[in-house]
């Protein structure tokens, strides 16, 4: 059916998100919403929906504070308050825009809070100093959860002894069950599909969206504190998800607290989607607190790079 010339239109664009390499990374779509007033939640969702990818941004027109722009943040099925691939790919489709010039602050308003940003043009990366109230919840997801969602494990833990594995919240409302295989070879075996996990028992007033992350180590630098890891995230309700910043963010701040050197940075290279064909690459540096039992900061960093462009037909 043709459109009809009084039908509204938005402009919005494609990125792939934490890679500087087209069809890698992870997609997101950015929604330009109209200055002359907003779209509703039901309409935001629908869109998102049409869209299909993993996450949608709707992006709040200019305000009067020039460095500061406002975004909703809408998966296929509901609305989130932060994740970690819309804000790093707002945040670069941001640093393309004429009014910005070099490296500059910037700020997002999330429904999680701020987001404290840097924008580096000359690069093409952007580090957010994102929102966080780290929550290691008292009651870990037993490994016979994890083994009827992922068979092919054998074993998990730092040891390879652990019989559980924590359940960590970034912010409230984005929880991670931390799944630590003993290589790179198990987490190539993950099977994507299959049953939810079940077992999960979020500590009170916590209750939210919740995945499993699988993860394991490949390097640690103990002078420099510089960590790699291989990373994947399944959950049957979006399969696998090619990069997932605040999974990554959720587990950088769980290891550097399992390390806890009081004041101390830690920085973790985490790359992601290899299994799937669309190689993510995202940066956390987490800092603890000066008794080292809390974290201080996390500061998520990625590039991004333009896929497509068009227009709504409202």
């Amino acid at each position: 059916m043709a459109h009809s010339q009084a039908d509204a239109t938005i402009r919005y664009v494609i990125l792939d998100v934490f890679t500087r390499v087209r069809f890698k990374g992870n997609p997101l779509a950015i929604v330009e919403m109209p200055p002359e007033g907003g779209l509703d939640h039901q309409i935001k969702q629908r869109i998102a929906r049409e869209f299909n990818l993993s996450e949608t941004v709707f992006l709040h027109p200019r305000t009067s504070e020039a460095s500061q722009r406002a975004i909703d943040i809408f998966t296929t099925t509901q609305e989130l308050p932060f994740a970690g691939h819309p804000t790093i790919g707002t945040l670069v489709y941001l640093s393309w825009g004429a009014d910005i010039v070099g490296q500059q602050s910037f700020t997002l308003q999330t429904k999680a809070g701020l987001i404290n940003a840097e924008l580096h043009v000359q690069t093409g990366v952007a580090e957010a100093s994102i929102p966080h109230s780290v929550r290691i919840h008292r009651k870990p997801v037993p490994w016979q959860s994890i083994l009827k969602v992922q068979p092919s494990l054998k074993s998990v833990g730092d040891d390879g002894s652990s019989s559980s594995c924590p359940l960590v919240s970034i912010v409230k409302g984005m929880t991670f069950v931390l799944v630590n295989v003993l290589s790179v070879e198990e987490l190539a075996a993950l099977i994507v599909g299959g049953p939810r996990l079940d077992s999960i028992e979020w500590d009170q007033g916590w209750e939210s969206f919740t995945a499993p992350y699988f993860y394991a180590i490949v390097s640690e630098n103990r002078e420099t504190r510089n960590i790699g890891v291989r990373a994947r995230m399944i959950e049957p309700d979006c399969g696998e998800d090619p990069a997932t910043g605040s999974a990554a963010s959720a587990l950088s701040a769980y290891l550097a607290l399992q390390r806890g050197t009081a004041g101390t940075t830690y920085n973790f290279s985490i790359e992601q989607g290899i299994e799937m064909g669309r190689h993510s690459e995202i940066g956390v540096k987490v800092t603890l607190n000066n008794r080292g039992d809390g974290v201080s900061d996390v500061v998520l960093s990625g590039s991004a790079v333009l896929v497509s462009e068009g227009k709504l037909y409202l």
